[in-house]
């Protein structure tokens, strides 16, 4: 390289200033403290939790595994999420297959419920508006997690957007299996698939603001 081209160089970049890189699992702690704070207070708000809920978790093994197993879906996923506003020469799908794996472990714990429920299913706490409150309580969490990626620089804005709303839904749909009734069929009827319709939400949005500048 000639001296010339050296310092050709050096006048183009003696101005810039060093990025710091964004710390994606810092950022996805801090959403999920957020998150579940923000829903389990609205939740608690509307309605308090099922008599006996937080019992039944270290009560049956099976109850508390599954919940376990929801809350490292929801981590994984809105990590995923975070990751995916952030450019890399990694496909969407190599980004996100993992935390949509966990995310549907999850789920089948509900449909071997059918079989084999964790809790004797019953009506006890049941919400009249579950699934409304479901998708509602989500909102927050999902335009904290929006509003983080559309300072980034999302290559896929809808999968981005929809990995994010999914993530934010499952929040009270995790939760709604303290605060209302306990029934597989419920559960995957009135909570899980509202909690999941978040994520088509999160994707229209996405399509619309987290589109690279």
């Amino acid at each position: 390289m000639t001296d010339s081209r050296e310092e050709f160089i050096d006048e183009l970049t003696q101005d810039l200033t060093a990025v710091k890189p964004v710390n994606t699992v810092v950022s996805a702690v801090y959403w999920l403290t957020a998150a579940f704070f923000i829903s389990l207070i609205i939740l608690l708000i509307a309605s308090p939790l099922r008599e006996g809920a937080l019992g039944q978790l270290f009560s049956s093994a099976h109850f508390f595994i599954e919940s376990f197993i929801g809350v490292i879906a929801i981590s994984m996923l809105i990590y995923s999420g975070f990751e995916m506003a952030i450019p890399s020469d990694k496909s969407y799908f190599q980004r996100v297959r993992w935390s949509l794996l966990a995310m549907l472990v999850w789920i089948s714990f509900y449909v071997l419920g059918l079989i084999m429920p964790a809790l004797v299913p019953s009506v006890m706490g049941k919400r009249e508006f579950c699934y409304v409150e479901t998708f509602i309580f989500a909102l927050p969490a999902l335009a904290i997690g929006l509003y983080w990626a559309s300072k980034q620089w999302p290559a896929h804005p809808i999968i981005t957007g929809g990995v994010i709303g999914i993530a934010a839904g499952s929040v009270p749909a995790l939760l709604m299996q303290f605060a209302c009734m306990y029934d597989p069929i419920h559960i995957l009827q009135y909570h899980i698939l509202p909690g999941l319709s978040v994520g088509l939400l999160g994707a229209i949005i996405g399509f619309f603001i987290l589109k690279i500048r």
